[in-house]
């Protein structure tokens, strides 16, 4: 690979009369790129062979200086973005259906998505009048299904409540009841009958007096003839007065003569029935074809409220108990769940009961069971445990990878941690259906199949990262969630932020060479930034009550920014004092539920062991308790070195304005602040401070000859920067003349920050161009991909401009050098990064219509499309 030295240093800066240089340019050749000059985005030579291996050629702009060219088109990019009231707002002005300018002739994408909806919202209608005049004539009602279930049961059942009525709130069941024990059978019937049948003994035990027993049901037909209470230690049975449905509450109601006894234990035997849906929750049919043959199996998704949808239950996180699970199946088929099969009982018509062990106490969420035909590869762990993938059998061979990665995380985890994996195997199936991504019920982790299979001959780089993160974080989750769970689902970020954040450390260990925790920031840190920074934003802690309002926040920000506070604990309380706290409260909430408050008392006693008098609650409330975060704007004083920092609540809509969700934070937080200055370049250990609720004065902290200061070290705050405008320039100046003096991680950061701070007003879009400049020279990916992704907020804007071209042609001679470099030669044998960073710039060249790429990409499609049977 040829190199490319660092740029001339140069830094444009374009108000809106006058243009400022800071810094020196060499004297080097320009090249201009106006829409007429000779050095176009074609100029990159083609590749004559068709092969995709790149022609090596000089770079006449690796070290040429701006042109005067290439600065105006900068220009009228700036002024284009600003808006007439100092560049507070970015128009968005529709410029008609079509424009023919200079630079050619375009449909502006907001018209063509125009047409499209308008189209789409036409063909809905018409299909939801054809629909409904067909069902009218038919007789049919939206309940058929549900009597007709009913019907094959030969039981009562009630039909569900109307969409339109109100979500009620009072779903939760009474702590008064509490389960221990499930004995539950299960026989899934598949095609053409696609429905099953269950018995359930439930042993529950009362802590006050209760003449009613609630337990969840969904979509179930109870056979109410077969239904029997009793009582352990003598105790006389329980005398069942009647039973009722909510269906709204999704609730079974036991009434009783008399109160049930506290402290005594009581069993309830139900059996009932329900269908094999394809809604990919509850217990649900999927499919697959096999040798021209369709080949069904039934399997589960209970997360977060649909265990009720499978058998009545105590459908709550807050409701541990122990089961003993048994599936009837037929015999030419296995079943698999979240323990052992310890035997196999012969049923009558050619079916086998597999019986499983004994589970360990745990969540009706967690529960698995799986019936099909796969094929499985297996392996033993380090420490001892086995590990089994379960797939269609013609895709076994694609199980290695996630198989090998499960094994290295339950070693890693088990050892970061301190605590034994409990279970003595880890099954992980890989479902040609499924809702999520994967799901981490305890020993049977279920997944979609891209999530799972990888064939390292076809398989991205991109999809072996994802499948790596992935199988990290459902096996985190088997001790951050599983072990230990959340009472309510109101702390889920407890759940899915810390599986988060671990599914970094995880595969950092695995593979550091991938540079996970670099990858971070802009995977997690600025992904999450974007829909924190809106008014519909939430906290990472809220109150959620009916099961639609505990999907919802399945989202980004409790699993981005869940994870990024994380790791700014990490770094503000240090690695083994987040590591002891952590294990300190997983052992003291085994096989329980535990709320945040918890996990703050055992950080902050964790910190006070080692000299830390941090207080975690304190700190962490602001983060967790309102949502948003903050920009720390830092000013200088540069004749009396001293350095002014104070904190506001960021919105990419710099007049939006919103009540607090915690008046008791008022939109202020507790920021940990780390410092690195150009004379003091101490990455690994800067400078620390607070900024609380008041600003801050930090004296005697500039270098005696007044150069940059660059704050949030490393990005490991969850909050963006802005500086006085000097400060942006001696930073972009230092980017220009030696790019490697400033941390990878914080060329990323300040190109993200500089351009949504330009976004939302604080910064001259002026400035925020002038830090992509030395991306001209820029080799690393992690920089290149933050910068994309922020541009694609001022392409989106600028698309029905009539200035879109000198966008596009600015974009495209930054990336040209680093197009060149990487080129279409892709190889497994190439770095990882290395290919993460040539799909994306490949991906940006021809997005942005580089001949050379485009030409390319026709001539590899071509070559695919002309052998559709080796491609398929």
């Amino acid at each position: 690979m040829a190199s490319i030295s660092s740029p001339s240093s140069y830094a444009t800066i374009i108000s809106s009369s006058t243009t400022t240089t800071v810094g020196s340019s060499a004297s080097h050749e320009t090249t201009p790129l106006s829409a007429s000059s000779s050095s176009s985005p074609g100029d990159i030579p083609h590749f004559p062979d068709g092969s995709g291996t790149p022609v090596l050629v000089e770079v006449e702009m690796m070290n040429a200086a701006v042109s005067v060219d290439a600065i105006s088109q900068e220009a009228v990019i700036i002024k284009e973005l600003r808006a007439p009231s100092g560049g507070k707002h970015i128009p968005t002005t529709i410029t008609g259906c079509s424009k023919h300018t200079d630079l050619g002739y375009f449909v502006p994408k907001n018209v063509l998505v125009g047409y499209v909806m308008l189209v789409t919202v036409i063909i809905v209608m018409i299909a939801l009048v054809t629909g409904f005049a067909v069902r009218s004539s038919c007789g049919l009602s939206t309940t058929a299904s549900s009597v007709e279930l009913a019907a094959l049961a030969n039981t009562s059942f009630t039909t569900s409540p109307s969409a339109l009525q109100t979500r009620p709130r009072d779903i939760r069941l009474s702590p008064d009841i509490g389960p221990v024990h499930y004995r539950l059978e299960m026989r899934p019937l598949l095609s053409p009958e696609f429905r099953f049948t269950g018995e359930v003994d439930i042993v529950f035990i009362c802590k006050s007096p209760v003449r009613t027993l609630v337990l969840h049901a969904k979509n179930l037909a109870l056979n109410e003839s077969m239904t029997a209470f009793s009582a352990e230690d003598g105790t006389a049975a329980p005398v069942l007065l009647n039973w009722s449905e909510d269906p709204l509450r999704m609730f079974w109601k036991f009434h009783f003569k008399t109160d049930l006894k506290t402290g005594v234990k009581y069993n309830v035997s139900l059996k009932f029935s329900g269908k094999l849906n394809d809604d990919l929750r509850g217990f649900y049919r999927s499919k697959y074809e096999r040798e021209g043959t369709t080949s069904w199996l039934a399997t589960t998704q209970f997360q977060p409220t649909d265990a009720r949808r499978a058998f009545p239950c105590f459908d709550e996180p807050g409701f541990k108990a122990t089961f003993d699970i048994t599936i009837v199946r037929p015999a030419n088929m296995i079943s698999i769940s979240n323990m052992e099969v310890i035997r196999q009982d012969p049923r009558a018509d050619g079916l086998v009961a597999d019986v499983f062990n004994r589970t360990l106490p745990m969540s009706t969420y967690l529960l698995a069971f799986v019936v099909c035909d796969f094929a499985s590869k297996e392996k033993v762990a380090d420490n001892g445990v086995k590990v089994r993938v379960w797939t269609r059998p013609d895709a076994v061979n694609q199980s290695s990878f996630a198989l090998d990665v499960a094994a290295q995380m339950l070693t890693h985890f088990e050892n970061y941690f301190g605590i034994p994996f409990p279970l003595s195997k880890l099954d992980m199936i890989a479902v040609p259906d499924f809702i999520a991504g994967a799901m981490e019920n305890w020993g049977a982790v279920i997944y979609r199949e891209a999530m799972m299979l990888y064939d390292p001959d076809i398989s991205p780089a991109t999809s072996k990262q994802l499948i790596a993160i992935v199988v990290a974080h459902e096996v985190a989750h088997q001790w951050f969630g599983n072990l230990v769970t959340p009472k309510w689902w109101d702390t889920l970020w407890l759940n899915e932020g810390f599986a988060s954040f671990l599914e970094y450390h995880g595969i950092d260990f695995a593979f550091p060479s991938w540079q996970l925790f670099q990858q971070f920031v802009v995977e997690s840190v600025h992904d999450t930034f974007e829909p924190d920074a809106l008014t519909t934003s939430h906290p990472i802690q809220l109150p959620v009550y009916h099961p639609d309002e505990i999907g919802e926040i399945f989202d980004r920000i409790s699993y981005g920014k869940g994870c990024s506070l994380i790791r700014m604990m990490r770094h503000f309380l240090g690695e083994e004092t987040l590591r002891k706290g952590l294990k300190n409260y997983l052992i003291a909430f085994s096989y329980s539920n535990a709320e945040q408050d918890d996990l703050w008392r055992h950080l902050t006693e964790a910190g006070r062991l080692d000299g830390k008098h941090i207080d975690v609650k304190m700190v962490m409330d602001s983060w967790t308790l309102q949502m948003g975060y903050p920009v720390v704007t830092v000013t200088q004083d540069y004749s009396s070195k001293v350095v002014k920092m104070y904190q506001q609540h960021f919105f990419l809509d710099p007049n939006a304005t919103v009540p607090s969700d915690d008046p008791a934070q008022g939109f202020s937080w507790h920021v940990p602040v780390t410092i690195v200055t150009a004379a003091d370049r101490s990455y690994d250990k800067p400078k620390q401070m607070w900024l609380n609720k008041e600003n801050k004065t930090v004296n005697e902290l500039l270098s005696p000859q007044n150069e940059w200061i660059l704050v949030n070290v490393r990005q490991t705050g969850y909050y963006r920067v802005n500086y006085d405008e000097r400060n942006w320039k001696l930073l972009i100046t230092q980017l220009n003349t030696d790019r490697m003096k400033i941390d990878i991680i914080n060329r990323a950061q300040i190109i993200n920050d500089a351009l949504t701070l330009a976004r939302a007003g604080y910064l001259d879009y002026a400035i925020a161009f002038s830090a992509t400049e030395y991306l001209v020279g820029e080799q690393d990916y992690l920089p290149w991909v933050s910068c994309l992704k922020a541009l694609d907020f001022v392409d989106a804007m600028m698309q029905s401009s009539e200035h879109y071209g000198l966008l596009k042609s600015y974009i495209l001679r930054q990336l040209r050098p680093i197009y060149i470099i990487l080129g279409w030669g892709d190889s497994s044998t190439d770095a990882h990064l290395q290919q993460l960073q040539r799909v994306e710039v490949l991906q940006a060249a021809c997005y942005y219509g580089h001949d050379n790429c485009v030409e390319n990409a026709k001539q590899i499609y071509t070559r695919w499309m002309a052998n559709p049977e080796q491609n398929k």
